[in-house]
């Protein structure tokens, strides 16, 4: 699933609070072809009072209202809408050879403002209906907070969520794997750390489910995916705390690194032994070198104490 992007470069030198951007009621906008022949890879441009800023996503050609695909793939003038919940992008422009550009005009929703109030939820700020707008937050992504009983959003919250990619279908995945975290706000924490659907169904699969949100972030964090939890799993570690793989993992311990271990003649350690001898370079090479010098089969701990002492 691609992400929405928001670009947003300042082109002043002093900072501007997000509370003070200006609303566009007009930009540019620009489609080229997208990922499969259902979806269009829509950019918006857009700047007023100095700033000047970027939004781009692959976005289902159902959702160009009066544009299709043979208005697409041929070359003439095109009228056609965008039309969200909080608002609709109204846009004029021409098509040729599969690409198309031209201008838009915004129109907020009072509507969504009002159906918002109804929920108990304050209005949004008129910049924050613009975010919710483009990332085509709806009222059934409110609805679906409410029904798995998370707290109330405040529009801030909303529009926070738009923007980073918690939309419907994500909060929906999560709560049917029994992640329903109460907090909106911690929805964001995980997408920002890359917490998705397909991440949430691998841990699910590897036995590793009803996690708290410090323990999903924390395993995004370090790279314990679902290639290495199952790597780890045929070389016969599958601790029932993950969080023993995040510390493999930061450690180096990884397959080929176990295998080399069982090459040398060490079979059957544990993940805090193996950590302990990768912290202390112990390699199949050193081994190798220890017993040939040796002559003789030492203990795990024996190669540890003659590696720390400048054996070699």
């Amino acid at each position: 699933m691609r992400l929405p992007v928001l670009l947003l470069t300042c082109l002043l030198a002093a900072p501007v609070l997000w509370a003070q951007r200006a609303v566009p009621s007009s930009g540019q906008w620009l489609i080229e072809p997208g990922d499969n022949s259902a979806t269009l890879q829509l950019n918006v441009r857009y700047g007023e009072r100095g700033h000047s800023s970027n939004w781009g996503r692959d976005v289902p050609l159902r959702e160009f209202v009066g544009l299709t695909a043979a208005d697409t793939s041929g070359s003439g003038a095109v009228h056609f809408k965008i039309v969200r919940a909080a608002g609709t992008l109204d846009c004029e422009g021409w098509f040729e050879r599969g690409k198309g550009s031209g201008h838009f005009t915004y129109q907020p929703n009072p509507d969504f403002v009002a159906q918002l109030a109804k929920r108990g939820i304050n209005a949004p700020t008129e910049w924050e209906q613009f975010e919710m707008t483009m990332a085509g937050l709806g009222l059934d992504l409110v609805d679906e907070l409410a029904r798995q009983t998370y707290d109330r959003p405040t529009a801030e919250v909303l529009a926070r969520m738009a923007t980073h990619g918690v939309d419907l279908d994500y909060v929906k995945e999560l709560g049917a794997r029994g992640y329903r975290l109460q907090d909106p706000e911690r929805l964001v924490r995980m997408r920002d750390h890359g917490v998705d659907e397909d991440f949430v169904a691998s841990l699910d699969n590897a036995g590793y489910r009803n996690l708290d949100i410090e323990a999903l972030v924390r395993l995004r964090d370090h790279g314990v995916n679902d290639d290495y939890i199952a790597d780890m799993k045929e070389m016969g570690y599958a601790p029932s705390n993950p969080e023993e793989l995040v510390e493999s993992r930061d450690h180096g311990v990884d397959p080929s690194y176990i295998a080399s271990l069982k090459a040398a003649g060490y079979e059957g350690l544990s993940l805090p032994e193996l950590r302990r001898a990768r912290d202390h370079g112990v390699t199949r090479a050193y081994i190798q070198r220890v017993k040939s010098r040796l002559s003789s089969n030492p203990s795990l701990d024996e190669v540890i104490r003659l590696r720390d002492r400048g054996f070699d």
